[in-house]
């Protein structure tokens, strides 16, 4: 964020720990357990949230150099980034126009696609190159038969794509600020283009992919849950919240703050004291870390409301004097911190949540990130949330 941003939320982080109070809600919001566990509720997240928004793919280092690809299964739509020979990043769905298998697996680069069933072959920019057995083929319009276009976007470092084919006339390009809105010049503050990727970890664990978020929506569980792992570095309970259209940001303060108190409030560097978590709408968590960016999303499973696919990334600076074992020891905090605390809790409270002995959860005043994420996903959602 902006000097002038970082003082304002230091001084309100401050306030907070002297009056012990934090950001508070409006009030009190009840969420129906249906929410986390209802199939057709499911069946409209997928379609909705996961077909119609903008979903945030990661960082731009995923696709350093020409002829970079990525695949991804989006909710039951295969994605397939690109950055073409101009640099230029494209996506599609991952679909032969002859029989739909998929034309690229995995991630890395390529000239071009060649379907394993019939050999198929498509370049960078998904216009179809030719077939097998032209003969059999023949008066087949290549043109018109290339992959199907999914609009997508490069901006502030970061990778974007509607996993929702393009109608006649529409633009292929992803508005990334007007999606963004007032939370795009805190983003592209963080120079994300200079943060290439370090680790990526894959879990599929047996909760609501809405749980995944929550998890770091508050600190209100840190110092409980989290007591023997993070907890003694952060203090429970307290954080700012700002919100920006269906996205929002919350910030947290380290132990450590206490330091800046001798200095004059123009002399106060809060950025290695305060943790700044992002939520982009739906599904994803970027963490600016002070030295590295830890980025969390969750996918919803394709029929099933109690399973999805979390994907965790670690991205450090380009340039850094700290050797591997630096990163690694920050993604293995991360690991035993979520996926071996947070998740197997979560996966006890969805089986709670399936047992029909509770008809509501309920977020606190003291939550406001975890309220404006649900009011923000039934806004979204309309008569399909109620």
């Amino acid at each position: 964020m902006e000097r002038i941003e970082e003082l304002a939320v230091g001084s309100r982080l401050l306030g907070h720990i002297d009056g012990r109070t934090t950001d508070l809600a409006d009030g009190l919001f009840r969420n129906r357990v249906d929410a986390y566990s209802d199939p057709a509720r499911a069946v409209a997240e997928r379609n909705t949230l996961f077909r119609d928004l903008p979903l945030f793919m990661g960082l731009s280092s995923r696709l350093a150099k020409p002829g970079d690809y990525v695949t991804e299964d989006v909710a039951g739509m295969p994605v397939l980034l690109t950055r073409g020979t101009d640099g230029a990043v494209k996506a599609f769905a991952n679909i032969c126009r002859h029989r739909g298998a998929p034309v690229a697996q995995g991630c890395g680069n390529a000239r071009a696609f060649v379907c394993p069933y019939h050999g198929w072959t498509y370049d960078l920019s998904g216009s179809l190159l030719g077939t097998t057995d032209k003969v059999g083929f023949a008066g087949l319009d290549l043109g018109s038969h290339g992959l199907v276009r999914l609009p997508a976007a490069e901006k502030h470092g970061m990778l974007f794509v509607r996993p929702k084919p393009m109608e006649p006339g529409e633009s292929a390009e992803v508005d990334v600020d007007g999606n963004l809105g007032a939370i795009a010049p805190d983003l592209a503050a963080l120079k994300l283009e200079t943060y290439p990727m370090f680790s990526v970890d894959v879990v599929k664990p047996r909760i609501n992919w809405k749980f995944a978020i929550d998890t770091f929506l508050e600190v209100y569980h840190v110092p409980h849950l989290h007591r023997k792992t993070i907890g003694p570095y952060f203090i429970g309970n307290v954080g700012t919240f700002d919100s920006a259209g269906l996205h929002g940001r919350m910030c947290v303060a380290r132990t450590s703050i206490d330091a800046v108190r001798g200095l004059p409030e123009a002399e106060r560097n809060y950025r290695p004291h305060v943790i700044t978590i992002y939520q982009l709408f739906p599904n994803t968590i970027v963490i600016w870390q002070v030295d590295h960016i830890e980025i969390w999303r969750a996918f919803p499973g394709r029929d099933d409301a109690s399973h999805c696919e979390v994907e965790m990334t670690i991205y450090r600076p380009e340039q850094t004097d700290k050797p591997d074992a630096y990163w690694e020891k920050n993604r293995d905090i991360a690991i035993r911190t979520v996926m071996e605390e947070d998740f197997p809790l979560g996966e006890r409270m969805q089986i709670g949540f399936e047992s029909g002995v509770t008809e509501e959860v309920i977020y606190g005043r003291n939550e406001p990130s975890l309220v404006h994420f649900h009011s923000s996903i039934r806004a979204a959602l309309g008569a399909a949330a109620a």
